[in-house]
């Protein structure tokens, strides 16, 4: 256990936690108690936060679907994140290691009981800092292999998937259904049958040159990378269509891909246990990669700078 923690940071209501598998959360916490708690992941570009206010933007309005209110201004979790990447760093020197970062709000502890005269204290948060693990190059020339599984996405008037929340049991038991099919992550539909997202991720497809994503109308994330690359895409003189699709449009797809704040733009190679084109990467999603990377590495100089 002492080698998994050795670079990780924990901030706990803005106390480093020295061991961070050791107990530091109340069961009574809400966040344990029911899933009732919001989160954001962020990472580093250049040892730098990137995209960390879009990111804290989206967590104010998760705030507002699920009716929770944030004890302290946007700007107060900024400085916590940044204080937690500031002790990772110290913790990680000489050596620059690129980080990921995970902001939690849970609703508060208290009694056991939904109502909030229940809560006894206000949101309290945790930041979690630790090392980046992004797709090797190799494991991005592989791809990634997807199965649409059987469990439909939450729909919008149960659990607003626009909502980032830590209840995460949809995508946690599609990411299983898919997993025991021998796939490595799950696509989900809704329940007329048009594709939404993944567990994790924005998804994607490329038929004569034009890419196509569900609208965010559909019951999915706004995921920063996929409004990025959609921005990306049209700037390069790109087609982009934000339209409904069945999965049998995936099938004979020329390109997939998926976008997420750890893993970019990166390809999907097969769906349901069909090959995708070659199966290998294909030219527009290598195109959005690269002029993804090379945006967000220039945006960060240039903020470093500013």
């Amino acid at each position: 256990m002492e080698t998994a923690s050795k670079n990780i940071v924990l901030n706990v209501n803005g106390e480093f936690i020295a061991d961070p598998f050791a107990p530091s959360i109340s069961a009574f916490d809400r966040s344990y108690l029911y899933g009732d708690s919001l989160y954001e992941v962020v990472r580093t570009y250049g040892g730098r936060f990137l995209y960390l206010e879009e990111h804290l933007v989206r967590l104010a309005k998760s705030a507002d679907l699920c009716k929770m209110k944030l004890s302290k201004p946007l700007s107060f979790y900024a400085q916590e994140c940044e204080k937690s990447l500031n002790a990772f760093n110290t913790l990680n020197a000489p050596k620059l290691t690129e980080a990921y970062c995970r902001l939690v709000i849970s609703r508060g502890t208290g009694k056991i009981g939904f109502g909030t005269e229940n809560i006894l204290s206000g949101p309290t948060f945790a930041v979690i800092v630790q090392p980046l693990n992004p797709p090797t190059p190799e494991q991005w020339e592989a791809g990634y292999r997807y199965g649409v599984v059987d469990r439909w996405r939450n729909e919008k008037r149960a659990l607003d998937p626009a909502a980032k929340t830590g209840n995460y049991l949809n995508s946690l038991l599609a990411y299983l259904e898919a997993t025991n099919d021998g796939y490595q992550d799950a696509l989900l539909c809704d329940s007329a049958g048009f594709l939404t997202e993944g567990t994790t991720f924005n998804l994607f497809y490329v038929k004569r040159d034009i890419i196509v994503t569900p609208p965010f109308s559909s019951g999915i994330l706004d995921g920063i990378t996929r409004r990025t690359v959609i921005q990306i895409a049209r700037r390069m003189g790109l087609e982009v269509r934000e339209v409904p699709f069945p999965k049998e449009r995936l099938y004979d797809a020329a390109e997939i891909f998926m976008t997420s704040t750890i893993k970019e733009v990166a390809p999907v190679v097969e769906i349901d246990g069909r090959k995708i084109a070659n199966g290998k990467p294909g030219k527009i999603t290598r195109r959005l990669k690269n002029a993804f990377t090379e945006y967000s590495l220039a945006r960060s100089e240039k903020e470093k700078k500013s």
